[in-house]
């Protein structure tokens, strides 16, 4: 969270800490606790509402590959020097450098010295 969301966040969460505090102290405990139950819920649905709707961005995970082994694989192994990921896990930034050699023989063989994403 970054610019005025975070500034915007920061501002508002002090306000309610300065509003729960002249709450506790101009009228008694119960009602504060009234008050501080109800700020809570509605704090929680908010939440919820702005993370369902897409304001919780997914930020791109990063790999990054350097200098990798020398890989061979025969006979329908598979072998990895580098990263594989599997599965959807949002956004990706990726990037390999001064990987080692690749040799796959075989039926099926697979090898990799980079990055692979599946």
């Amino acid at each position: 969270m970054r610019g005025w969301k975070r500034a915007a966040l920061i501002a508002g969460s002090c306000a309610l800490i300065v509003a729960m505090v002249v709450v506790w102290v101009v009228v008694d405990l119960g009602t504060a606790d009234g008050v501080a139950s109800v700020v809570g819920a509605s704090v929680g649905v908010v939440g919820i509402g702005y993370a369902l709707i897409g304001g919780a961005e997914q930020q791109p995970s990063g790999f990054r590959v350097t200098r990798t082994g020398k890989n061979t694989v025969r006979g329908g192994g598979t072998s990895n020097t580098g990263i594989t990921r599997t599965g959807s896990g949002g956004p990706v930034q990726a990037s390999a450098t001064d990987t080692g050699d690749v040799e796959a023989d075989g039926d099926g063989s697979a090898a990799n010295s980079g990055i692979q994403l599946n």
